[in-house]
């Protein structure tokens, strides 16, 4: 006896295990697809996956991985120096970072402003196909929190969760 079987993959609609339908407010799952924000719908993602930020007339892939600590950090402290690497590629067109920023919402509320680390300053502009790594310091209360992207202005156009825990 031959059984053979076939399978489609699953919906949004179903999920595995049984446990419900997709909720209605959480956007689409995509398999393998990179994020894509703006300052009209700024994309969420997670540290170490790249983001492509739709600007005005080009668009930058954006990766924020972190945060790394001093290997002097004392286990379990309740505040950490973290740094956030940051990589910038792919520009389609001259991108102007000139008043680009990132900053931290951490997980009680307290925005922190990342600074760049000595000689790790982004440049102003970012020319078609140029990449570019920076390196971002602050200090952060140990815990969650997200690291967000502003390109100019006070919208962000992405964001990436990450942990600082010491423990």
């Amino acid at each position: 006896m031959l059984l053979c079987g076939c399978t489609s993959p699953a919906t949004p609609s179903s999920t595995a295990g049984g446990i419900g339908d997709w909720p209605t407010f959480l956007p689409t799952p995509t398999d393998g697809g990179v994020a894509t924000g703006s300052s009209v719908a700024p994309a969420m993602s997670y540290a170490g996956s790249p983001v492509v930020v739709a600007l005005d007339d080009a668009s930058v892939t954006v990766n924020v991985d972190g945060p790394s600590y001093p290997a002097d950090t004392k286990l379990g402290a309740d505040s950490v120096t973290c740094t956030f690497t940051v990589t910038f590629r792919d520009a389609t067109a001259a991108v102007d970072l000139t008043h680009a920023y990132f900053d931290v919402v951490d997980h009680a509320g307290g925005i922190h402003r990342l600074t760049a680390a000595p000689a790790s300053a982004l440049p102003a502009t970012l020319k078609p196909g140029a990449a570019t790594v920076a390196k971002l310091v602050t200090t952060l209360p140990s815990g969650e929190g997200f690291v967000r992207f502003f390109v100019a202005g006070a919208t962000a156009v992405a964001g990436w969760d990450y942990v600082a825990e010491t423990d």
